[in-house]
Protein backbone atom coordinates (compact mmCIF):
# COMPACT_ATOMS: atom_id res chain seq x y z
CA UNK A 1 0.00 0.00 0.00
CA UNK A 2 2.80 2.46 0.97
CA UNK A 3 4.88 1.43 -2.05
CA UNK A 4 1.97 2.10 -4.39
CA UNK A 5 1.37 5.51 -2.76
CA UNK A 6 5.05 6.42 -3.18
CA UNK A 7 4.96 5.35 -6.81
CA UNK A 8 1.90 7.55 -7.45
CA UNK A 9 3.56 10.56 -5.78
CA UNK A 10 6.71 10.01 -7.87
CA UNK A 11 4.76 9.76 -11.15
CA UNK A 12 2.70 12.88 -10.37
CA UNK A 13 5.81 14.82 -9.39
CA UNK A 14 7.71 13.87 -12.53
CA UNK A 15 4.68 14.67 -14.70
CA UNK A 16 4.31 18.12 -13.14
CA UNK A 17 8.05 18.72 -13.48
CA UNK A 18 8.05 17.82 -17.14
CA UNK A 19 5.05 20.08 -17.68
CA UNK A 20 6.86 22.97 -15.99
CA UNK A 21 9.92 22.38 -18.15
CA UNK A 22 7.81 22.29 -21.31
CA UNK A 23 6.02 25.46 -20.32
CA UNK A 24 9.34 27.13 -19.51
CA UNK A 25 10.63 26.32 -22.99
CA UNK A 26 7.93 28.61 -24.39
CA UNK A 27 8.98 31.51 -22.11
CA UNK A 28 9.44 33.86 -25.11
CA UNK A 29 5.71 33.90 -25.66
CA UNK A 30 5.17 34.37 -21.97
CA UNK A 31 7.57 37.32 -22.02
CA UNK A 32 5.76 38.92 -24.98
CA UNK A 33 2.43 38.59 -23.19
CA UNK A 34 3.89 40.14 -20.06
CA UNK A 35 5.45 42.97 -22.10
CA UNK A 36 2.14 43.70 -23.85
CA UNK A 37 0.41 43.84 -20.51
CA UNK A 38 3.11 46.19 -19.21
CA UNK A 39 2.67 48.50 -22.25
CA UNK A 40 -1.09 48.69 -21.68
CA UNK A 41 -0.63 49.59 -18.01
CA UNK A 42 2.01 52.22 -18.75
CA UNK A 43 -0.16 53.88 -21.41
CA UNK A 44 -3.08 53.93 -19.06
CA UNK A 45 -1.43 55.20 -15.87
CA UNK A 46 1.90 56.89 -16.67
CA UNK A 47 1.13 60.48 -17.76
CA UNK A 48 4.47 62.14 -17.04
CA UNK A 49 8.17 61.45 -16.64
CA UNK A 50 8.10 62.49 -13.01
CA UNK A 51 10.57 60.26 -11.05
CA UNK A 52 7.71 59.38 -8.71
CA UNK A 53 6.39 57.16 -11.49
CA UNK A 54 9.44 54.91 -11.01
CA UNK A 55 7.62 53.28 -8.07
CA UNK A 56 4.76 52.29 -10.31
CA UNK A 57 7.17 51.12 -13.03
CA UNK A 58 8.98 48.97 -10.46
CA UNK A 59 5.72 47.40 -9.27
CA UNK A 60 4.85 46.52 -12.87
CA UNK A 61 8.32 45.00 -13.37
CA UNK A 62 7.89 42.79 -10.32
CA UNK A 63 4.34 41.85 -11.29
CA UNK A 64 5.28 40.76 -14.81
CA UNK A 65 8.79 39.52 -13.99
CA UNK A 66 10.51 41.80 -16.56
CA UNK A 67 12.90 44.73 -16.63
CA UNK A 68 11.24 48.05 -17.66
CA UNK A 69 12.75 51.32 -18.95
CA UNK A 70 11.20 54.39 -20.60
CA UNK A 71 13.69 56.31 -22.81
CA UNK A 72 13.50 59.23 -25.21
CA UNK A 73 14.25 58.73 -28.88
CA UNK A 74 17.97 59.29 -28.24
CA UNK A 75 18.13 56.46 -25.70
CA UNK A 76 18.23 58.52 -22.53
CA UNK A 77 16.37 56.68 -19.77
CA UNK A 78 13.78 58.80 -18.00
CA UNK A 79 11.89 56.12 -16.04
CA UNK A 80 13.08 52.64 -15.00
CA UNK A 81 12.53 49.76 -12.62
CA UNK A 82 14.95 49.06 -9.77
CA UNK A 83 16.76 46.36 -11.70
CA UNK A 84 17.88 48.81 -14.40
CA UNK A 85 21.19 50.61 -13.64
CA UNK A 86 22.01 52.18 -17.01
CA UNK A 87 20.88 55.73 -17.83
CA UNK A 88 21.35 55.20 -21.56
CA UNK A 89 20.13 52.47 -23.89
CA UNK A 90 21.00 51.66 -27.48
CA UNK A 91 17.56 51.32 -29.00
CA UNK A 92 18.88 49.98 -32.31
CA UNK A 93 20.76 46.89 -31.08
CA UNK A 94 20.77 44.32 -28.25
CA UNK A 95 22.74 41.23 -27.26
CA UNK A 96 21.55 37.76 -28.12
CA UNK A 97 21.34 36.84 -24.49
CA UNK A 98 18.39 39.17 -23.90
CA UNK A 99 14.82 39.07 -25.07
CA UNK A 100 13.59 42.61 -25.67
CA UNK A 101 10.42 44.37 -26.80
CA UNK A 102 10.07 48.06 -27.87
CA UNK A 103 6.85 50.07 -27.74
CA UNK A 104 6.22 53.67 -28.83
CA UNK A 105 4.83 55.94 -26.14
CA UNK A 106 3.38 59.45 -26.08
CA UNK A 107 3.74 61.09 -22.71
CA UNK A 108 2.66 64.73 -22.28
CA UNK A 109 2.91 65.26 -26.07
CA UNK A 110 6.49 63.92 -26.29
CA UNK A 111 7.57 60.69 -27.95
CA UNK A 112 9.26 58.01 -25.87
CA UNK A 113 10.09 54.34 -26.22
CA UNK A 114 8.98 51.65 -23.67
CA UNK A 115 11.64 48.94 -23.43
CA UNK A 116 11.01 45.59 -21.68
CA UNK A 117 13.54 42.82 -21.58
CA UNK A 118 14.52 39.69 -19.71
CA UNK A 119 17.90 38.00 -19.30
CA UNK A 120 17.44 34.22 -18.98
CA UNK A 121 19.27 32.71 -15.96
CA UNK A 122 20.50 29.35 -17.21
CA UNK A 123 21.91 28.22 -13.88
CA UNK A 124 18.76 29.27 -12.11
CA UNK A 125 16.66 27.41 -14.64
CA UNK A 126 18.76 24.27 -14.31
CA UNK A 127 18.57 24.44 -10.53
CA UNK A 128 14.82 25.00 -10.71
CA UNK A 129 14.32 22.02 -12.98
CA UNK A 130 16.51 19.78 -10.85
CA UNK A 131 14.66 20.87 -7.74
CA UNK A 132 11.25 20.29 -9.30
CA UNK A 133 12.24 16.78 -10.42
CA UNK A 134 14.13 15.89 -7.23
CA UNK A 135 11.43 17.03 -4.82
CA UNK A 136 8.88 14.27 -5.52
CA UNK A 137 11.72 11.71 -5.66
CA UNK A 138 12.98 12.79 -2.23
CA UNK A 139 9.44 12.74 -0.82
CA UNK A 140 8.86 9.27 -2.23
CA UNK A 141 12.18 8.00 -0.88
CA UNK A 142 11.35 9.48 2.50
CA UNK A 143 7.99 7.70 2.56
CA UNK A 144 9.62 4.42 1.48
CA UNK A 145 12.34 4.82 4.11
CA UNK A 146 9.80 5.51 6.86
CA UNK A 147 7.70 2.54 5.76
CA UNK A 148 10.76 0.29 5.45
CA UNK A 149 12.03 1.37 8.87
CA UNK A 150 8.75 0.37 10.47
CA UNK A 151 8.66 -2.91 8.57
CA UNK A 152 12.25 -3.76 9.47
CA UNK A 153 11.39 -3.08 13.12
CA UNK A 154 8.38 -5.38 12.83
CA UNK A 155 10.50 -8.10 11.17
CA UNK A 156 12.98 -7.88 14.07
CA UNK A 157 10.04 -8.16 16.49
CA UNK A 158 8.80 -11.30 14.70
CA UNK A 159 12.34 -12.77 14.76
CA UNK A 160 12.59 -12.22 18.51
CA UNK A 161 9.22 -13.94 18.94
CA UNK A 162 10.36 -16.92 16.83
CA UNK A 163 13.51 -17.22 18.98
CA UNK A 164 11.34 -17.33 22.12
CA UNK A 165 9.09 -19.98 20.58
CA UNK A 166 12.16 -22.02 19.57
CA UNK A 167 13.20 -21.93 23.24
CA UNK A 168 9.92 -23.74 24.12
CA UNK A 169 8.14 -20.57 25.22
CA UNK A 170 4.98 -21.59 23.38
CA UNK A 171 2.86 -19.07 25.29
CA UNK A 172 4.60 -16.27 23.35
CA UNK A 173 2.04 -14.56 21.09
CA UNK A 174 2.99 -12.15 18.32
CA UNK A 175 1.05 -8.94 17.81
CA UNK A 176 -0.58 -8.72 14.38
CA UNK A 177 0.05 -5.31 12.83
CA UNK A 178 -1.88 -4.78 9.64
CA UNK A 179 -3.17 -7.25 7.08
CA UNK A 180 -0.16 -7.39 4.77
CA UNK A 181 2.22 -10.34 4.33
CA UNK A 182 4.00 -9.72 7.64
CA UNK A 183 0.70 -9.49 9.50
CA UNK A 184 -0.40 -12.80 7.97
CA UNK A 185 2.99 -14.31 8.87
CA UNK A 186 2.59 -13.26 12.53
CA UNK A 187 -0.93 -14.70 12.59
CA UNK A 188 0.21 -18.04 11.15
CA UNK A 189 3.15 -18.22 13.58
CA UNK A 190 0.65 -17.76 16.43
CA UNK A 191 -1.51 -20.55 15.02
CA UNK A 192 1.51 -22.80 14.61
CA UNK A 193 2.64 -22.08 18.19
CA UNK A 194 -0.87 -22.79 19.52
CA UNK A 195 -1.14 -26.07 17.61
CA UNK A 196 2.35 -27.10 18.66
CA UNK A 197 1.53 -26.37 22.30
CA UNK A 198 -1.62 -28.49 22.04
CA UNK A 199 0.34 -31.33 20.46
CA UNK A 200 3.01 -31.21 23.17
CA UNK A 201 0.36 -31.03 25.91
CA UNK A 202 -1.39 -34.02 24.35
CA UNK A 203 1.87 -35.94 24.16
CA UNK A 204 2.57 -35.17 27.82
CA UNK A 205 -0.96 -36.21 28.73
CA UNK A 206 -0.58 -39.49 26.84
CA UNK A 207 2.77 -40.09 28.53
CA UNK A 208 1.22 -39.49 31.95
CA UNK A 209 -1.63 -41.76 30.97
CA UNK A 210 0.79 -44.53 29.98
CA UNK A 211 2.74 -44.14 33.21
CA UNK A 212 -0.46 -44.28 35.27
CA UNK A 213 -1.63 -47.32 33.35
CA UNK A 214 1.63 -49.13 34.00
CA UNK A 215 1.60 -48.17 37.68
CA UNK A 216 -2.04 -49.09 38.28
CA UNK A 217 -2.14 -52.22 36.18
CA UNK A 218 1.13 -53.67 37.48
CA UNK A 219 -0.47 -54.52 40.83
CA UNK A 220 -3.69 -55.85 39.28
CA UNK A 221 -1.74 -58.04 36.89
CA UNK A 222 0.76 -59.21 39.48
CA UNK A 223 -1.87 -60.45 41.96
CA UNK A 224 -3.67 -62.97 39.70
CA UNK A 225 -0.39 -63.91 38.02
CA UNK A 226 1.20 -64.72 41.39
CA UNK A 227 -1.84 -66.79 42.38
CA UNK A 228 -1.79 -68.57 39.01
CA UNK A 229 1.88 -69.46 39.38
CA UNK A 230 1.22 -70.73 42.93
CA UNK A 231 -1.62 -72.97 41.81
CA UNK A 232 0.46 -74.30 38.91
CA UNK A 233 3.27 -75.20 41.32
CA UNK A 234 0.73 -77.04 43.48
CA UNK A 235 -0.60 -78.85 40.42
CA UNK A 236 2.92 -79.90 39.55
CA UNK A 237 3.51 -81.24 43.06
CA UNK A 238 3.26 -85.07 42.99
CA UNK A 239 1.98 -85.14 46.54
CA UNK A 240 -1.13 -83.15 45.59
CA UNK A 241 -4.25 -85.32 45.61
CA UNK A 242 -6.51 -85.62 42.58
CA UNK A 243 -9.29 -83.81 44.41
CA UNK A 244 -7.01 -80.86 45.20
CA UNK A 245 -5.65 -80.83 41.67
CA UNK A 246 -9.18 -80.34 40.37
CA UNK A 247 -9.70 -77.43 42.77
CA UNK A 248 -6.33 -75.89 41.81
CA UNK A 249 -7.14 -76.31 38.12
CA UNK A 250 -10.39 -74.40 38.54
CA UNK A 251 -8.63 -71.67 40.52
CA UNK A 252 -5.88 -71.45 37.88
CA UNK A 253 -8.53 -71.07 35.17
CA UNK A 254 -10.24 -68.31 37.13
CA UNK A 255 -6.94 -66.42 37.55
CA UNK A 256 -6.14 -66.88 33.85
CA UNK A 257 -9.56 -65.51 32.88
CA UNK A 258 -9.02 -62.50 35.16
CA UNK A 259 -5.65 -61.87 33.53
CA UNK A 260 -7.25 -62.07 30.10
CA UNK A 261 -9.98 -59.62 31.13
CA UNK A 262 -7.44 -57.19 32.58
CA UNK A 263 -5.33 -57.33 29.42
CA UNK A 264 -8.37 -56.97 27.13
CA UNK A 265 -9.67 -53.99 29.09
CA UNK A 266 -6.25 -52.39 29.19
CA UNK A 267 -5.85 -52.80 25.44
CA UNK A 268 -9.35 -51.49 24.71
CA UNK A 269 -9.06 -48.49 27.02
CA UNK A 270 -5.60 -47.57 25.73
CA UNK A 271 -6.89 -47.45 22.15
CA UNK A 272 -9.95 -45.42 23.14
CA UNK A 273 -7.96 -42.91 25.21
CA UNK A 274 -5.32 -42.40 22.50
CA UNK A 275 -7.96 -41.74 19.83
CA UNK A 276 -7.04 -44.77 17.72
CA UNK A 277 -10.57 -46.16 17.73
CA UNK A 278 -12.82 -44.83 14.96
CA UNK A 279 -16.46 -46.01 15.21
CA UNK A 280 -17.88 -47.81 12.19
CA UNK A 281 -21.40 -46.46 12.16
CA UNK A 282 -24.31 -48.58 10.94
CA UNK A 283 -28.06 -48.21 11.29
CA UNK A 284 -28.87 -51.20 13.50
CA UNK A 285 -31.62 -52.46 15.79
CA UNK A 286 -30.44 -51.43 19.27
CA UNK A 287 -33.07 -53.65 20.94
CA UNK A 288 -31.54 -56.70 19.27
CA UNK A 289 -28.09 -55.79 20.64
CA UNK A 290 -29.48 -55.40 24.17
CA UNK A 291 -31.36 -58.72 23.89
CA UNK A 292 -28.15 -60.43 22.84
CA UNK A 293 -26.22 -58.99 25.79
CA UNK A 294 -28.98 -59.98 28.22
CA UNK A 295 -28.78 -63.54 26.86
CA UNK A 296 -25.02 -63.66 27.28
CA UNK A 297 -25.18 -62.22 30.81
CA UNK A 298 -28.01 -64.51 31.98
CA UNK A 299 -25.57 -67.29 32.99
CA UNK A 300 -23.57 -64.88 35.17
CA UNK A 301 -26.83 -63.49 36.58
CA UNK A 302 -28.10 -66.99 37.49
CA UNK A 303 -24.83 -67.79 39.27
CA UNK A 304 -25.15 -64.56 41.25
CA UNK A 305 -28.86 -65.23 41.95
CA UNK A 306 -29.82 -62.06 40.07
CA UNK A 307 -32.88 -61.76 37.85
CA UNK A 308 -32.65 -59.68 34.65
CA UNK A 309 -35.98 -57.89 34.06
CA UNK A 310 -36.82 -56.16 30.75
CA UNK A 311 -38.98 -53.07 31.28
CA UNK A 312 -39.65 -52.28 27.61
CA UNK A 313 -42.10 -53.58 25.04
CA UNK A 314 -40.51 -52.55 21.74
CA UNK A 315 -38.92 -55.16 19.50
CA UNK A 316 -37.15 -52.84 17.10
CA UNK A 317 -35.47 -49.45 17.41
CA UNK A 318 -32.98 -48.39 14.72
CA UNK A 319 -30.03 -46.19 15.75
CA UNK A 320 -26.80 -45.06 14.11
CA UNK A 321 -24.11 -46.76 16.21
CA UNK A 322 -21.06 -48.98 15.99
CA UNK A 323 -22.59 -52.37 16.87
CA UNK A 324 -19.40 -53.85 18.35
CA UNK A 325 -18.58 -50.84 20.54
CA UNK A 326 -22.17 -50.38 21.69
CA UNK A 327 -22.31 -54.09 22.64
CA UNK A 328 -19.26 -53.47 24.80
CA UNK A 329 -21.03 -50.55 26.51
CA UNK A 330 -24.12 -52.58 27.47
CA UNK A 331 -22.02 -55.61 28.42
CA UNK A 332 -19.83 -53.61 30.80
CA UNK A 333 -22.79 -51.85 32.44
CA UNK A 334 -24.85 -55.02 32.84
CA UNK A 335 -21.83 -56.96 34.10
CA UNK A 336 -21.21 -54.27 36.74
CA UNK A 337 -24.87 -54.30 37.76
CA UNK A 338 -24.84 -58.08 38.23
CA UNK A 339 -21.54 -58.16 40.15
CA UNK A 340 -22.41 -55.49 42.67
CA UNK A 341 -26.13 -56.16 43.27
CA UNK A 342 -27.57 -57.72 46.40
CA UNK A 343 -28.27 -61.43 46.27
CA UNK A 344 -31.77 -62.37 45.16
CA UNK A 345 -32.43 -58.94 43.66
CA UNK A 346 -33.29 -57.75 40.17
CA UNK A 347 -31.55 -55.73 37.49
CA UNK A 348 -34.07 -53.72 35.44
CA UNK A 349 -33.36 -52.65 31.83
CA UNK A 350 -35.35 -49.69 30.43
CA UNK A 351 -35.52 -48.28 26.88
CA UNK A 352 -37.26 -44.98 26.11
CA UNK A 353 -37.11 -42.96 22.89
CA UNK A 354 -38.35 -39.66 21.44
CA UNK A 355 -37.82 -37.91 18.11
CA UNK A 356 -34.18 -37.00 18.78
CA UNK A 357 -32.74 -39.30 21.47
CA UNK A 358 -32.92 -42.78 22.87
CA UNK A 359 -32.22 -43.49 26.54
CA UNK A 360 -31.18 -46.92 27.85
CA UNK A 361 -30.93 -47.31 31.63
CA UNK A 362 -29.90 -50.12 33.99
CA UNK A 363 -31.23 -50.13 37.56
CA UNK A 364 -30.08 -52.46 40.33
CA UNK A 365 -30.10 -52.69 44.13
CA UNK A 366 -26.46 -52.22 45.15
CA UNK A 367 -24.81 -54.30 47.82
CA UNK A 368 -23.34 -51.08 49.19
CA UNK A 369 -24.65 -47.58 48.56
CA UNK A 370 -22.27 -45.00 47.11
CA UNK A 371 -21.89 -41.45 48.40
CA UNK A 372 -22.30 -38.43 46.12
CA UNK A 373 -18.53 -38.01 46.04
CA UNK A 374 -18.07 -41.62 44.98
CA UNK A 375 -20.80 -41.24 42.33
CA UNK A 376 -18.82 -38.46 40.62
CA UNK A 377 -15.78 -40.72 40.27
CA UNK A 378 -17.23 -44.00 39.08
CA UNK A 379 -16.38 -43.28 35.43
CA UNK A 380 -12.72 -42.57 36.25
CA UNK A 381 -10.20 -45.25 35.30
CA UNK A 382 -9.18 -47.64 38.11
CA UNK A 383 -11.78 -46.17 40.48
CA UNK A 384 -13.71 -48.76 42.51
CA UNK A 385 -16.58 -47.24 44.38
CA UNK A 386 -17.26 -49.78 47.09
CA UNK A 387 -14.58 -51.76 48.89
CA UNK A 388 -15.95 -55.08 47.68
CA UNK A 389 -14.92 -54.14 44.15
CA UNK A 390 -11.24 -54.13 45.05
CA UNK A 391 -11.26 -57.86 45.74
CA UNK A 392 -13.96 -58.90 43.27
CA UNK A 393 -13.03 -61.48 40.69
CA UNK A 394 -12.50 -60.22 37.14
CA UNK A 395 -12.57 -56.55 38.09
CA UNK A 396 -10.14 -54.18 36.35
CA UNK A 397 -11.54 -50.78 37.32
CA UNK A 398 -11.71 -49.86 33.62
CA UNK A 399 -15.19 -51.07 32.66
CA UNK A 400 -17.12 -47.81 33.17
CA UNK A 401 -14.21 -45.69 31.90
CA UNK A 402 -14.43 -47.66 28.64
CA UNK A 403 -18.21 -47.09 28.60
CA UNK A 404 -17.76 -43.31 28.91
CA UNK A 405 -15.19 -43.16 26.10
CA UNK A 406 -17.35 -45.19 23.70
CA UNK A 407 -20.50 -43.14 24.44
CA UNK A 408 -18.54 -39.91 23.82
CA UNK A 409 -17.38 -41.30 20.47
CA UNK A 410 -21.11 -41.57 19.61
CA UNK A 411 -21.72 -37.98 20.81
CA UNK A 412 -23.91 -39.32 23.57
CA UNK A 413 -24.08 -38.94 27.34
CA UNK A 414 -23.66 -41.37 30.23
CA UNK A 415 -24.26 -40.67 33.91
CA UNK A 416 -25.23 -42.41 37.14
CA UNK A 417 -27.79 -41.62 39.85
CA UNK A 418 -28.66 -42.92 43.29
CA UNK A 419 -32.32 -43.73 43.94
CA UNK A 420 -34.20 -45.24 46.86
CA UNK A 421 -32.09 -48.36 47.46
CA UNK A 422 -31.20 -48.31 43.78
CA UNK A 423 -28.31 -47.45 41.53
CA UNK A 424 -29.07 -46.38 37.94
CA UNK A 425 -26.77 -45.82 34.96
CA UNK A 426 -28.23 -43.90 32.01
CA UNK A 427 -26.95 -43.97 28.42
CA UNK A 428 -28.40 -41.33 26.08
CA UNK A 429 -27.76 -41.75 22.34
CA UNK A 430 -28.77 -39.70 19.29
CA UNK A 431 -31.22 -41.35 16.95
CA UNK A 432 -29.44 -40.02 13.87
CA UNK A 433 -25.68 -39.67 14.16
CA UNK A 434 -23.76 -37.73 11.57
CA UNK A 435 -20.10 -38.19 12.40
CA UNK A 436 -17.62 -35.85 10.73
Amino acid sequence: MINMFSFIVLVIGITVSVQIIISDKSNTQNFINASNDTYVQVVRYVKSTDPQNNYYIDDLAKLNNVNIAVADLKGNVVLRSNGVKDSYMDLNSHTGKTVRELYDLNISGNKYVLVTWKVPGNYHKIFKHIFVIAFPIVISLGIIYFWSYRKVGYIKYICRGIVKISQENLDCKLEKRGSDELGILAEKINEMSFNLKNMIDREKSLQRFKNELITNMSHDLRTPLTSLIGYLYLLDDKSTSAKDKKIYSEKSLERAEKLKLLIDNLFQYSKLESGEVKPEIHNVNIVEIIEQIIGEMSILADKSEIELVKKYNMAELKLDVDPYLMSRVFQNILSNAIKYSKKNSCVYIYITSDEENTEVSFENEPAQNLSNGQMKKIFERFYMGDKSRNSHENNSGLGLAIVENIVKLHRGEVWAENGDNSFIIYVKLRNNLDLI
